[in-house]
């Protein structure tokens, strides 16, 4: 549908684009209107809580209180396996920016404006500098809502056009403070926090059953992974390094080598590229990116290796492409696919379920099980545990330049334990699944009932 509006000659910027003006129209006309909640981050008695992490670099520990970088918090989801850990004495001396379950975080530097809700998996946890934490006064609105908004093409607006210029924009406090935020009614309010609060109980219920699958497939391959030897001095027979295609020494690691000879030893094994088809992600080109402002309703999400989190991908992330590039492509992805990052961070797997429509980067490696052979959401349990997807996918990376890849050709040397029992694991990652799925629909119903309640 084509719209017709004027922009008087003073109130012309250096920006031409008709949409910046309809925004911005919207905007003043929003705040002026007396049939819709309009207050700005920084009116009184409106936030509670507003900090950020400590300004100084940390050191990180194997294990401890969760440390959240801001590359960690996407669209409505914090990724709680980054592996980012301090410990618990200096989580506790960090009192200002520990966090509580309904913060809502919002990112200040890098990828700017990105909102995300404290769950109970990521509470008690730690932010660092470039994160905000925020506690809203309820008498406004909700945590929930709030962070809705936050995500929405509104506020996205309105932050960009704090930057006009910037080459390296800071979301300062002031800045922060200077957002509009716009409640159309008290029903949509409660519909969109009803929809969050249940969208994020499946996240936790999603994992815990992922968890639980995880622990009843490692207990079944009879290993005590703890007797295993993780010796950082170790020797190579010349005799092995000849008859081998590959001379890393991760390839050669103790902990990955022995690893994998003891679950050999417990447990009929075959070769990953004889239970499943691969098919590599695509690049699209950098001209053919959207920013999230920019794009359609009908743009396609475009998923890169950073995009993978909790075992799932961001639905919302940096990127989105048209949608005659997504049909010339013809990714043809299906539910349960199991996908798996071969460049940059490697090793990182997730599953797609049946609301997915994206467009897969090339530092994804689709695995598509043949169904005689493997089932699938029992092949994605094995792969995403380290003993198996992991230390496999380490041992075969090389440094191509300056990043790691994984050759889909060394991906189909992984060898794969095939237990006996694999129902009660299959039923568990299948409901995870479910829940996923569901928590999809749950956040799209509302990130769109709030942008159309306000007419955006």
């Amino acid at each position: 549908m084509i719209k017709i509006f004027s922009v008087q000659n003073k109130d012309l910027e250096t920006n031409l684009f008709p949409s910046f003006y309809l925004f911005k129209q919207k905007i003043k006309k929003h705040s002026e209107r007396k049939d819709i909640l309009s207050f700005s981050l920084g009116d009184i008695n409106v936030l509670d809580v507003l900090t950020d992490g400590e300004h100084a670099g940390q050191k990180f520990v194997e294990s401890g209180a969760l440390f959240i970088k801001n590359s960690s918090v996407k669209r409505y989801s914090i990724n709680e396996f980054d592996g980012f850990f301090i410990t618990h004495e200096k989580n506790n001396l960090l009192t200002r920016s520990k966090l509580k379950e309904n913060d809502v975080l919002f990112t200040t530097i890098g990828n700017i404006g990105i909102s995300a809700i404290v769950n109970k998996n990521v509470e008690n946890g730690n932010i660092n500098q470039n994160v905000v934490r925020i506690r809203v006064n309820k008498n406004f609105t909700t945590p929930q809502y709030l962070s809705c908004f936050l995500n929405s093409r509104i506020a996205k607006f309105q932050i960009d056009n704090l930057f006009t210029g910037n080459i390296y924009p800071i979301l300062t406090y002031p800045k922060i403070k200077s957002l509009k935020i716009f409640v159309n009614d008290k029903n949509t309010e409660k519909k969109i926090t009803d929809n969050l609060v249940k969208a994020n109980e499946f996240q936790i219920e999603s994992l815990k059953l992922i968890k639980e699958a995880q622990k009843i497939f490692l207990k079944s391959l009879n290993i005590d992974f703890k007797n295993i030897k993780n010796s950082k001095f170790y020797a190579v027979p010349s005799k092995q390094l000849n008859s081998d295609d590959m001379m890393t020494p991760a390839f050669y690691f103790p902990l990955y080598t022995q690893t994998i000879k003891e679950i050999e030893k417990q447990n009929k094994c075959e070769l990953l590229g004889g239970l499943a088809d691969f098919k590599n992600g695509d690049e699209v080109g950098s001209a053919n990116y959207k920013g999230y402002l920019e794009r359609k309703e009908t743009d396609v999400p475009f998923i890169r290796t950073s995009d993978l989190i909790n075992y799932d991908f961001d639905s919302y992330p940096d990127y989105f492409i048209e949608k005659s590039i997504y049909s010339e492509i013809e990714q043809g992805i299906n539910e349960n696919e199991i996908l798996f990052t071969k460049d940059g961070k490697v090793g990182i797997s997730a599953m797609t379920t049946r609301s997915d429509k994206c467009i897969l980067g090339s530092g994804i490696l689709r695995i598509i099980t043949k169904k005689d052979k493997i089932n699938p959401h029992y092949l994605f349990i094995a792969l995403s545990t380290k003993e198996v997807g992991l230390y496999q996918a380490i041992q075969r990376t090389v440094i191509a330049s300056t990043i790691p890849h994984l050759r889909e050709d060394r991906i189909g040397d992984f060898k794969i334990p095939l237990i006996n029992k694999q129902k009660e694991i299959i039923e568990l990652t299948e409901k995870a699944f479910d829940l996923k799925n569901q928590r999809k629909v749950l956040i799209n119903d509302s990130r769109i009932l709030l942008e159309k309640s306000l007419e955006f």
